[in-house]
C-alpha cells in the first residue's frame, strides 16, 4: 500500500487528504483528516465532505484520480504515452508523471 499526502498549494502546503493506493489490487481510498475544511480540499472530495464523508470508497477515489490524469479517449493518447515512456494507459503512472497535479486546482501528491 502506498501512501500520498494531498497537499493543497493555495495554503500552503496543508495537507488536505491522503490517497492511497493498492498497487496489487488497482484500488484507491481517500481519507481526510480532521481540522480540514470544504474549502481547502479539491473538487469530488470537497463534495464528497459536505455529505459527511471523510474515509472516500475506490469508486469516488478512482474518479478523483481520473478527474486529474489524461484521459484514455484522448485524441492523440498514444502520443501521449510515448512521451511519458509508457507502451500502455495507466492511470496512475500518469498521476505519478504530474504529481497529481491539475489546472483545477492547488493541490498535488506527495508520498509519505
Amino acid at each position: 500500500m502506498r501512501k500520498f499526502a494531498v497537499k493543497n498549494g493555495f495554503y500552503d502546503g496543508k495537507v488536505v487528504a491522503y490517497l492511497l493506493y493498492d498497487e496489487k489490487d488497482r484500488t484507491y481510498q481517500i481519507e481526510v483528516p480532521e481540522g480540514v475544511r470544504n474549502v481547502e480540499a479539491p473538487p469530488i472530495i470537497a463534495d464528497l465532505m459536505e455529505k459527511g464523508q471523510r474515509k472516500i470508497g475506490n469508486e469516488w477515489s478512482l474518479r478523483w484520480v481520473k478527474m486529474r490524469v489524461i484521459p484514455p479517449e484522448r485524441q492523440n493518447i498514444g502520443q501521449i504515452l510515448r512521451e511519458n515512456g509508457m507502451d500502455r494507459y495507466d492511470e496512475f503512472r500518469l498521476l505519478m508523471n504530474n504529481q497529481g497535479r491539475s489546472c483545477q486546482d492547488e493541490c498535488y501528491l506527495v508520498e509519505v
